[in-house]
């Protein structure tokens, strides 16, 4: 008897030892898995988190303006333009630097190179003309179809954007730029256009204000100007110029 007792409980013995070990080894293995995959997510999820917060601290956007521009002040009827063909252009790379952007408005710099045209196209059959260092619209000796004058600038706006919670955004700020290009261009009624490059006594720099206005993500009204005349002081009749239309 004494003997089947001591064998059973031996056995009982062995049994409870054998399922403690496996139970232990079970939960040290379970602690250990789940440690290590919470460690190395949040570990991924921060990595991840910083990665995307130095991404998005500055964009780079590629914007096209497109719109109208003339001289202003009071000049002579010989520098009357047609409102629709005298056209502005530009292209231009912006960058868009967070200065606020924790709450509902941000605020942010936008600067950036841009390449802008203005083309001034003439009424009344004139002709722009640089003589003697002295730039004046004159009638053209022949009749023309077209007749304008070309300017292309190398431009470096700087812009403070504020945007609100609504989306909308407005920028305001100001752009200086140097001459690349400039040209007179006539097509006659019979006949090939003709194009003469020169300086027509333009400032090398000119500078202007600017302002856009808009909802994010979308097309914008822009409209910019110039105080001071794009030619030299005392070569030709004084006048600002000004631009208006749509960013891209």
């Amino acid at each position: 008897m004494k003997t089947i007792q001591n064998c059973l409980a031996t056995a009982f013995t062995a049994a409870f030892t054998t399922a403690f070990i496996a139970a232990t080894s079970a939960t040290s293995f379970g602690q250990t898995t789940v440690t290590i995959t919470t460690g190395d997510s949040a570990s991924t999820a921060t990595r991840a988190e910083k990665f995307t917060k130095k991404v998005d601290r500055v964009t780079t956007d590629f914007s096209v303006y497109l719109g109208l521009n003339g001289f202003g002040n009071s000049l002579p009827s010989a520098y009357d333009l047609r409102p629709i063909g005298s056209r502005f252009v530009a292209l231009s790379w912006q960058k868009r630097i967070p200065v606020a952007t924790s709450g509902t408005t941000k605020i942010r710099f936008v600067t950036g190179p841009e390449v802008a045209w203005n083309n001034f196209m003439f009424e009344n059959n004139t002709v722009l003309t640089d003589r003697n260092g002295q730039v004046t619209a004159e009638t053209a000796s022949i009749p023309l179809r077209k007749s304008k004058f070309v300017t292309t600038q190398l431009n470096l706006p700087l812009m403070v954007n504020v945007a609100l919670k609504s989306g909308f955004s407005i920028s305001v700020g100001a752009y200086a730029g140097i001459r690349l290009d400039s040209y007179t261009a006539q097509k006659p009624d019979n006949g090939r256009t003709i194009r003469t490059h020169g300086a027509f006594e333009l400032n090398p720099v000119r500078w202007g204000l600017t302002t856009e206005l808009g909802f994010r993500g979308c097309s914008k009204l822009f409209v910019r100007y110039e105080p001071n005349s794009p030619f030299r002081a005392g070569q030709t009749p004084d006048s600002s110029v000004w631009a208006v239309g749509v960013k891209l």
